[in-house]
């Protein structure tokens, strides 16, 4: 429990963690949704847009596909002989966990579990789970509050299980990645530009803590007391934004009136029954759908913010006029996030020229 207290915000709480009540998880993407995701890389964007030449100054979705095709595949075996036992195993298994060293920069491994047989190639791979962990720190900035210390590697073929999920605890960033989802380089740069944006929209200066009000479990009673204390700036469910945070104009512009009544009425379901939950969750997306670039985004404003920045980070700019559209719109109002999308761009064609 870090003294933030960021939630878990997707349809589980990550098995893989063992977490409980609110804690300091962001767990991202379920197999459907990711799924999804991959479907629509190739019917809408950069992915299938051709250009012929790799271009160092790219600065925009027409020539990044370009570079993510030059960069080396990743090989993930799917493990069909052995899916019964990864499905029957709560969490899947974790396969590694690393520290970085403070002192040379490092990625050093710290624990290494007992694992099945057929997974132990997996855990003996370190150079694919250093690649995973080379993207994330160098194509995204790294800063004291936006700073990977930790990498856990764990594979889990379960119905609810999760591509990748971040999670701060005591001022630290760890990674969660599900290596069965990082099968590409089109998987890795979505997932993992997902991930990046809840540590730039959640993290310390964006949000404040308040006390929880809820209890055992989630009521509304305690969800008005939390919203109350937020004078105004936008409430996630959890934790209130600060003034200037991201995702206090996010929420404040797009999760008002009967849209965010709504979404409360199925949040706070999420203790009650796992079932009743998603029913609610699946009825309130298929009466907004056009207000979120994928399903998943509907779980949350919190998924909603970090799907609508992964669009803006790897799709050509929304020429539309749906709400979907203008969430994805809302960055390029900020000329340091257009920057810093030049710059991760950029970072993926460095990347592909260097590993080639």
């Amino acid at each position: 429990m870090t003294e933030q207290e960021n939630p878990p915000v997707s349809k589980t709480s990550g098995k893989v963690l063992a977490a409980a009540g609110i804690c300091a998880i962001i767990c991202c993407v379920g197999i459907l949704c990711y799924s999804a995701t991959l479907m629509l890389i190739v019917e809408k964007n950069i992915f299938a847009i051709q250009t012929p030449t790799l271009d160092l100054a790219c600065e925009d979705t027409n020539c990044l596909n370009v570079c993510v095709q030059r960069i080396p595949d990743f090989e993930i075996a799917l493990l069909f002989e052995n899916r019964d036992d990864l499905a029957s195993a709560p969490g899947g298994y974790e396969l590694a966990r690393y520290k970085l060293d403070e002192q040379d920069g490092q990625l050093k491994n710290v624990a290494t579990p007992s694992v099945p047989e057929y997974l132990k190639a997996y855990q003996a791979d370190t150079q694919l789970h250093q690649r995973i962990w080379s993207y994330f720190t160098g194509l995204f900035p790294q800063d004291p509050e936006l700073h990977a210390s930790y990498m856990i590697v764990y594979i889990d073929s379960s119905e609810d299980r999760h591509a990748a999920s971040i999670r701060e605890l005591d001022g630290k960033w760890r990674l969660y990645v599900n290596l069965l989802h990082f099968n590409s380089p089109e998987a890795v740069l979505t997932i993992l530009t997902h991930e990046y944006g809840h540590m730039l929209t959640v993290n310390k200066t964006q949000t404040q803590k308040i006390t929880n009000e809820y209890g055992r479990d989630r009521d509304r009673t305690g969800f008005d007391k939390m919203q109350a204390a937020c004078n105004s700036r936008f409430f996630t469910g959890f934790y209130c934004m600060k003034e200037n945070a991201y995702l206090n104009d996010f929420g404040n512009r797009f999760w008002t009136g009967e849209v965010y009544e709504s979404w409360v009425e199925a949040f706070l379901l999420l203790d009650d029954d796992a079932e009743l939950y998603k029913t609610a969750i699946d009825e309130f997306y298929s009466k907004y759908s056009d207000q979120f670039v994928r399903e998943y985004a509907a779980t949350n404003p919190v998924e909603d913010i970090a799907d609508s920045w992964t669009e803006f980070i790897l799709r050509p700019k929304p020429s539309g006029t749906t709400i979907a559209d203008q969430k994805v719109l809302f960055f390029y109002e900020y000329p340091e996030l257009v920057q810093m999308r030049r710059g991760i761009i950029q970072g993926v064609c460095q990347s592909a020229v260097d590993q080639k």
